[in-house]
C-alpha cells in the first residue's frame, strides 16, 4: 500500500484534508514489501493453476481444492492485494512500468505468460452482501457476465450483441444454456423451502432439488469446461491448446458466519480445475468462525452439551469439525499470510517518495521539555524510538552486529546503513499493518502541519501534538487486537483516561500492568574451587559452588491484570505493549508527570541481565538444606523506559564485543579477574545512561576504557587501571548531580542507585569470590576526586542502613528460591505453626550466609568504613 500526501509539501503550513480510499490497486513500485511477498506468491500459484488445468485435462472424476486463501491481521493490505493483482494481469506493462530491482524482469515474464490465461471475475465483497444472499447464483451470474462480455463487444454500429439462444429455451445445449439452467437451478439448491408452503408443493418442491443436486456438480463441470473453450476461442483459436482459467476474488470473507460458512460451501459445491477462488480474510476470524458455525448448527440440532462441560465438549467438536473443513478445503499450502509493515520500511513510508516520510515528520514533532534532566537530552519525538544519538559508534556497530546474529530478529539486516537505530519498543511500536501505518502517517503529518499553522488562541502546551498521536495509536491497537473485553475495557476507561483539565493521563493506581521478563542465557563464569575447611562453618554450612550468568535481555512484556477479579490477567499484544510504553514515557516527560500511582514508581521496568548464583548447603536447616540463592544485579529505578532499552542496548553490544573464549572455561583462579572486570563495565554502562549524555558509552581504545582490557595479556594490570577510570566516572557522576539534578528526575535516582546500591554490588552475594571489593577501594597514594570522596561520606554515615539492605536482600534471596518454594507447599498455605516452621527455616540459612561468607569479618565495613576484615570469632566450626 503506497499514499500520496494530500497537498504538495510547498503549499504552506496550512493543513487540509481529503479523503482517501479504504484501498486502491497500486503499480509495482508503489506496494509495500508485505503486499508485494503476497503477490508474488499468488502469481506463482496463478501459474502454477494454469499448468495444472492443461495436465489434468484429460483426468477423471477428482476431489478438487481450488480456493487460496490471502490471510492477514486487520489493514495488512489484503484487499489492495485483491485489486493490484487485477490490475497487474490486465495491464502488466503499466504495472511493472518504471521499477527498479532485480525480480522485475522475472516478474515481467510470469505476468506475460499469465496475462491471457487468466480472467478475473467480477470481485464479490461479501460486507454489504445480505446475509441471506444466494452466493451460487451470484457466482453463476459473474461467470455468465464474463462470458457474455466478448458477444457483446462483437455488436454490428456500436450495438450489444444479442444471444445466439434464447436463454430460457429449455434443453440448450450451448454454453450460455446451460450457464443459464444453472443459475435457476441455483435457487432451489441453495435457498431453504418456506415452511408455509403447501405439503404437497414441498415435497415436490424437495424432490425437484433432490434431483438437481444429484447432477449439479457433473452438468457444473461440462459447463465450465464449455466456458473455458469459449473464452479461450478469441484469445487461443479453436484447435484447442490453452485453456482460459477464471479467478473470482472474495473480499471480506471473515465479516460474518454466514457469509464464511456458505463461501466454503461454495467452494467445494462448485469445484472446477477451470474456477479458483482467491479469499480475503484473517485466518484466526476464518478459523473461529467456522467453530462458531458448526456450534450454532449442534446448537440448533439440540445436539449441544448441558452445563459447563456439555459446552466445552460442544466447543471441542465444533474446533474438530472446523479444523477438517478448513484443512480440506484450504490446505495449509494453499494459504498466502501477508506479513506486518516492518519498522524500517514504516520509517521510510510513504514509499513512492512523493512525501516526507515518516521518520523526518516525527523528527518535526517536540517532546515536552522542563527542568527535568531527561526533556532536556530527549527532544523529539523520534527520540522515543531511534537510539542512533544515544550510542557512540563502536557501540552502535555492535548492536547491529547483535541483531543480525539474532535469528529472531534476522530481518533487521534488510535494514539500510542510513536507517536509524530502533530498540525494541520502537520495532515493536512502527510494526504496523499497512493500514495502520498510513493512518499513523496522516496523523503525523497533520499535528506537524498544524503546529507550523499560526495558533489561533492560546498555544497548547508542548508535547500536546505527540501525546494526541500516541494515545489515538494506543486506542486504535487496543480496538484492533485480540484482548479480551475485560481487558479492552480496563485499558480504555480505566487506565487511559482524562483529569480534570481534560488532559490525556495514564492511571497505573493499584499497579494493574506489570512486566514479565524475557531473558536467555548468554554465558557462565564459574568460580574457583574453595577450601571448605577455609571459608565456612565445618560440616554445618558451606557454599558449594558459585557462578555469574550473563544473560541476553530479549523484549518487554507486559501483563494486564483485573482489577475486578484477583488473577485474571492477559497479555498485552505487541503493538499495544510498543504504544503504551511510547505514551507512558511521553506523559513523564512532562513537568509535572503525568502518570498517576500510589506508589514511587508507577511500573517495575528493571531488567534482569546479569545474575549470581550461590549453592548453599547448611546442616541445621532441616527439611530443605541445600538452597540455590540468586543475586540479580539490579540498575537504578528509572521512571521511563528509554533509560532501560540504553542500558540493555549497550550491554547487548557489549556482550557482542567481549569474546566467546573471554567467558570460556580456562584458568579457574582467571575467572574472578573476568568477573571483576565485567562488574566494572556494568558500573560504567550504569553511568553513561546516569548522566547527562544519557548514554554515549565510550569504550576508549588500547590505551585506556574497556578496549584496553580486552586487548591485552595482562588482565590483571589493565584491569587496575580501568577500575580506577569506572571510579573517576561515578565521581563525575556524582558531581553532575550536585549540580545538574532538578528534583525528582534521572540524576536524583542514580545518585540513590550510588548510594544504596553500589556498595553491596560488590559484597559477596554478587561476587564470584568473597574478597571483591577492588572496584571500591582507592589504591594507597590515589587521591581521589572529589566527587568519590562525597559518595564515600554518604556510605560512612549510611552504614547500618546499608547493613539493613544487606540482610533483607539475603532474606528475599532465600525466601524466592525453589527450596523455599517446595517448603512452603509441603507445610501448606496454614498459619501457626507451618508459619513458625518456614522462617525458623529461613533464618537458619541466612545465618549460615553470613556465617559462610563473613567469617574474616564484615565486608560491609571494609567497603564503607574503609576497614580491614579480620577474624569474627562468632562464625568458627563450634560455634555456626
Amino acid at each position: 500500500m503506497a499514499t500520496t500526501p494530500d497537498s504538495a509539501p510547498d503549499a504552506g503550513p496550512q493543513y487540509l484534508p481529503t479523503p482517501q480510499a479504504e484501498a486502491q490497486a497500486f503499480a509495482w513500485d508503489d506496494l509495500l514489501t508485505p503486499t508485494r511477498q503476497g503477490l508474488r506468491e499468488l502469481f506463482a500459484w496463478l501459474e502454477a493453476a494454469c499448468e495444472g488445468s492443461a495436465d489434468a485435462a484429460n483426468s477423471g472424476i477428482e476431489h478438487l481444492s481450488t480456493s487460496l486463501l490471502v490471510s492477514g491481521a486487520r489493514g495488512c493490505g489484503k484487499t489492495t492485494l485483491l485489486l493490484s493483482a487485477v490490475q497487474a494481469l490486465r495491464d502488466w506493462k503499466s504495472f511493472v512500468a518504471g521499477a527498479p530491482g532485480p525480480e522485475v524482469p522475472a516478474l515481467s515474464r510470469t505476468l506475460e505468460r499469465l496475462e491471457r490465461r487468466i480472467l478475473w471475475l467480477e470481485p464479490l465483497d461479501l460486507e454489504p452482501v445480505p446475509s441471506q444472499a444466494n452466493l451460487l447464483a451470484t457466482l453463476l451470474v459473474r461467470v455468465r457476465a464474463a462470458l457474455d462480455q466478448p458477444r457483446h463487444a462483437k455488436g454490428a454500429r456500436g450495438e450489444p450483441a444479442r444471444w445466439a439462444s434464447s436463454i430460457l429455451e429449455e434443453g440448450a445445449e450451448e454454453t450460455w444454456g446451460k450457464l443459464d439452467h444453472l443459475i435457476r437451478d441455483a435457487s432451489f439448491m441453495w435457498e431453504d423451502i418456506p415452511s408455509t408452503t403447501d405439503a404437497r408443493v414441498r415435497a415436490e418442491q424437495q424432490i425437484r432439488a433432490s434431483e438437481i443436486y444429484a447432477n449439479f456438480q457433473p452438468r457444473f463441470a461440462d459447463a465450465m469446461e464449455d466456458v473455458a473453450h469459449t473464452l479461450s476461442m478469441p484469445r487461443f483459436g479453436a484447435s484447442g491448446g490453452d485453456q482460459v482459467l477464471l479467478v473470482l476474488p472474495i473480499d471480506n470473507v471473515d465479516r460474518s458466519i454466514e457469509h464464511l460458512y456458505n463461501i466454503v460451501k461454495l467452494t467445494r459445491m462448485v469445484a472446477s480445475r477451470h474456477l479458483w477462488f482467491v479469499l480475503a480474510a484473517g485466518h484466526q476470524e476464518f478459523q473461529r468462525f467456522m467453530e462458531r458455525s458448526f456450534q450454532k448448527e449442534l446448537i440448533i440440532s439440540g445436539q449441544a452439551g448441558i452445563g459447563v462441560r456439555g459446552q466445552e465438549e460442544t466447543l471441542a467438536i465444533a474446533r474438530r469439525q472446523a479444523a477438517t473443513t478448513l484443512r480440506r478445503a484450504l490446505p495449509p499450502s494453499y494459504r498466502i499470510a501477508l506479513d506486518l509493515v516492518e519498522p524500517h520500511e514504516a520509517w521510510r513510508f510513504p514509499v513512492d517518495g512523493r512525501g516526507e516520510s515518516l521518520g523526518s515528520l516525527l523528527r518535526r514533532l517536540r517532546l515536552p521539555t522542563g527542568k527535568r534532566t531527561e526533556s532536556r537530552v530527549l527532544d523529539t519525538f523520534a527520540d522515543l524510538f531511534d537510539l542512533q544519538g544515544r550510542l557512540a559508534p563502536e557501540v552502535a556497530r555492535c548492536y547491529r552486529e547483535a541483531l543480525r546474529n539474532d535469528d529472531a530478529e534476522a530481518r533487521e539486516t534488510e535494514a539500510r546503513p542510513d536507517d536509524p537505530l530502533l530498540h525494541h519498543v520502537g520495532r515493536l511500536a512502527l510494526t504496523l499493518p499497512a493500514r495502520t501505518l498510513q493512518d499513523l502517517w496522516h496523523a503525523v503529518r497533520r499535528e506537524v502541519m498544524c503546529s507550523a499553522a499560526p495558533a489561533v488562541g492560546a498555544a497548547p502546551e508542548q508535547g500536546e501534538p505527540v501525546v494526541r498521536i500516541a494515545s489515538e495509536m494506543l486506542r486504535n491497537a487496543i480496538d484492533e487486537s485480540d484482548l479480551p473485553a475485560w481487558a479492552s475495557e480496563q485499558l480504555h476507561h480505566r487506565i487511559l483516561r482524562q483529569d480534570d483539565q481534560g488532559r490525556v493521563c495514564l492511571d497505573l493506581t493499584g499497579k494493574p500492568i506489570r512486566r514479565s521478563k524475557r531473558t536467555s542465557l548468554h554465558g557462565v563464569l564459574q568460580a574457583p574451587p574453595r577450601d571448605p575447611g577455609g571459608n565456612g562453618t565445618g560440616a554445618y554450612a558451606r557454599v558449594l559452588g558459585t557462578e555469574l550468568h550473563l544473560r541476553r535481555f530479549h523484549e518487554v512484556v507486559l501483563l494486564l491484570e483485573d482489577l475486578e477479579e484477583p488473577g485474571r490477567e492477559a497479555l498485552l499484544p505487541a503493538n499495544v505493549a510498543g504504544w503504551f510504553i511510547v505514551l507512558h514515557d511521553v506523559l513523564m516527560l512532562f513537568e509535572r508527570p503525568r502518570v498517576l500511582s500510589a506508589d514511587v514508581t508507577a511500573l517495575e521496568m528493571s531488567p534482569e541481565m546479569i545474575v549470581t548464583v550461590h549453592e548453599l548447603w547448611s546442616g541445621r536447616a532441616h527439611g530443605e538444606p541445600f538452597v540455590q540463592a540468586t543475586y540479580w544485579w539490579t540498575p537504578p529505578s528509572w521512571n521511563t523506559f528509554i533509560e532501560f532499552a540504553i542500558l540493555t542496548t549497550q550491554w547487548r553490544a557489549f556482550l557482542v564485543r567481549i569474546s566467546k573464549g573471554f567467558l570460556a572455561a580456562g584458568d579457574p583462579e582467571d575467572a574472578s579477574v573476568r568477573a571483576r572486570f565485567i562488574q566494572a563495565a556494568w558500573v560504567e554502562n550504569i553511568c553513561s545512561v546516569s548522566g547527562m549524555a544519557m548514554g554515549q558509552w565510550n569504550w576508549g581504545d588500547e590505551a585506556r576504557g574497556v578496549v584496553s582490557v580486552l586487548k591485552t595479556s595482562r588482565l590483571t594490570s589493565e584491569l587496575d587501571a580501568y577500575e580506577q577510570q569506572v571510579r573517576d566516572r561515578v565521581a563525575d557522576l556524582v558531581t553532575e548531580i550536585g549540580r545538574y539534578s532538578a528534583g525528582y528526575d534521572r540524576l536524583w535516582t542514580a545518585q540513590v542507585w550510588l548510594r544504596d546500591l553500589l556498595p553491596l554490588q560488590v559484597l559477596p552475594e554478587f561476587a564470584l569470590e568473597f574478597n571483591a571489593r577492588s572496584l571500591l577501594r582507592q589504591p594507597p597514594g590515589v587521591t581521589g576526586r572529589k566527587g568519590w570522596d562525597t559518595l564515600q561520606k554518604d556510605w560512612r554515615t549510611q552504614a547500618p542502613r546499608l547493613a539493613a539492605f544487606r540482610q533483607q536482600r539475603v532474606r528475599d534471596a532465600m525466601s524466592r528460591s525453589s527450596a523455599a518454594e517446595s517448603l512452603r507447599q509441603a507445610l501448606g498455605a496454614g498459619g501457626g505453626r507451618a508459619s513458625e516452621t518456614f522462617y525458623s527455616w529461613l533464618d537458619t540459612l541466612v545465618e549460615a550466609w553470613f556465617a559462610v561468607v563473613d567469617h574474616d569479618g564484615d565486608p560491609l565495613a571494609g567497603v564503607v568504613l574503609g576497614m580491614t576484615p579480620r577474624l569474627n570469632p562468632a562464625y568458627t566450626d563450634e560455634h555456626p
